[in-house]
């Protein structure tokens, strides 16, 4: 029998975000992957989602913003 590479698809985390969440909520990064997981549901985890993907669009935003501007200095 053949051993196959596993199928499940790895979910990896702006680990700068993470921590930032870390910081203001006062939990731990384990609690804070499983709410963006969808394995703890609540209030805080609600709000822990919310508070990571308006992070990550900003940090996306910011990249692009940066290689638009390198963009328009090259001859």
């Amino acid at each position: 029998m053949a051993m196959n590479k596993t199928t499940k698809k790895r979910t990896y985390y702006n680990t700068e975000i993470l921590n930032i969440l870390k910081d203001r909520h006062e939990c731990s990064i384990d609690f804070i992957r499983k709410s963006l997981r969808g394995d703890r549901v609540g209030e805080k985890s609600d709000v822990l989602k919310k508070e990571y993907h308006t992070f990550l669009r900003r940090t996306e935003e910011a990249i692009h913003s940066e290689v638009q501007s390198l963009n328009s200095k090259i001859p």
